[in-house]
């Protein structure tokens, strides 16, 4: 007798993960690698393991990854880490090599894979993002875009209403329907009843693959489109009343769902804080490991080290980001004056600052320039006092 297994609730969703990102705001950190490789935490933990980990956990039996920039340090880390929890594989996809012009955009990566994903003859299509870090559960993700039977599903979470102007903003009625939306507005609407905060999107879609596909080879014909989720495809879908969102839910606490954009230093920083605590605000992927520093006898104040770094005795340090391979040097100080601090470091408005080896290279040098040039003061020899005796 056979018996046949239970398919997962995931059956027949391919998730599409967009990890092809430069995040040109995280400066010199990503000048070797794409943004979802960034290092997080300690241990080998990047940037996209927290997606990767709710796509494991899913039991998606197959992923398919759209790369473009710098995408070598990503791809290895796939295959070491994550390509066993996929039953049937990962797929990459790397943009340069697929159009002349490598993906114009979110859902460029998409169009120019269709016949790729019509092989998997999917019924939905997850689209995830390789570069923030957030706790989600995508099985109740999908289990709302089918029980809506909307052709497409967003997830969304609150957000300072003073940072909304960087995302994608929901305007929902009292009963949940979207009849809003605007990609970073100006003047971004708070949500009903909330009037400090905006309902933004993560850049999580589920999309009828039907319908997506449609839409995505109409998109060449359209001479304002931009290839892209937020400014094209969502809007269409609203004018077409084939918009649901999924907010994520709330903690235990009461407070909003965890999920952070890293794109800029100041976002990094904090959030890499926010796992250095003694319990993390979210369960850690199994690449990763809470941050811990041994600073000896050095003051650490709100500052990053990330792996491969490495602090002297005697050191003072604030609101800063120490990258891979920097060895601050006994009695180093920095975070404290903010001239002296932009000399030789990246130093934020908003006041991280980002301590690279090459910086560090160029300030000892500078230093040493220094102290060759410092002029020499010559003690005049001392002549034999003469006796004063007559």
């Amino acid at each position: 007798m056979r018996i046949s297994k239970s398919l997962p609730s995931t059956a027949r969703c391919l998730p599409f993960l967009l990890a092809g990102g430069r995040g040109a705001r995280l400066f010199e950190l990503t000048s070797a690698q794409c943004k979802p490789a960034l290092s997080f935490g300690s241990g080998e933990g990047r940037i996209v393991d927290f997606i990767l980990a709710a796509a494991e956990r899913a039991q998606f039996e197959s992923l398919f990854v759209a790369t473009q920039y710098r995408p070598n340090d990503l791809c290895q880390h796939l295959n070491r880490h994550w390509a066993h929890g996929f039953a049937k594989g990962i797929s990459v996809r790397d943009g340069e090599f697929l159009s002349p012009y490598g993906y114009r955009g979110t859902a460029d990566a998409l169009r120019c894979n269709i016949t790729a994903l019509d092989a998997y003859a999917p019924r939905d299509v997850m689209v995830l993002s390789g570069d923030h870090v957030l706790d989600i559960d995508l099985e109740q993700l999908l289990a709302h875009h089918r029980g809506h039977g909307l052709p497409v599903t967003v997830a969304a979470t609150p957000v300072p209403l003073s940072q909304a102007r960087g995302f994608g903003i929901f305007d929902l009625d009292a009963d949940g329907e979207v009849f809003g939306f605007a990609e970073k507005p100006a003047d971004p609407q708070p949500m009903q009843g909330d009037p400090e905060r905006a309902l933004a999107s993560t850049g999580i879609y589920v999309f009828d693959w039907i319908w997506l596909k449609q839409v995505l080879r109409e998109a060449p014909g359209r001479p304002t489109t931009r290839h892209d989720f937020g400014q094209d495809i969502l809007p269409l879908a609203l004018r077409e009343a084939a918009l649901s969102v999924y907010r994520l839910p709330d903690s235990r606490d009461g407070q909003s769902a965890y999920w952070r954009d890293v794109g800029s230093l100041d976002a990094y920083r904090r959030a890499q804080l926010d796992f250095a605590a003694e319990v993390p605000p979210v369960a850690l992927p199994k690449t990763m490991q809470r941050a811990q520093t041994d600073c000896i006898d050095s003051i650490a104040e709100g500052t990053v080290f990330l792996p491969g770094s490495k602090i002297g005795r005697r050191c003072q340090i604030r609101g800063a980001i120490v990258g891979t391979g920097v060895r601050l040097p006994d009695g180093f100080r920095a975070g404290y004056d903010a001239e002296e601090d932009a000399r030789f470091f990246r130093r934020t408005p908003e006041g991280t600052l980002l301590i690279t080896a090459e910086m560090m290279d160029r300030r000892n040098a500078a230093l040493r320039k220094t102290t060759a040039r410092a002029p020499i003061h010559r003690v005049p020899r001392m002549t034999a006092l003469t006796s004063l005796e007559g």
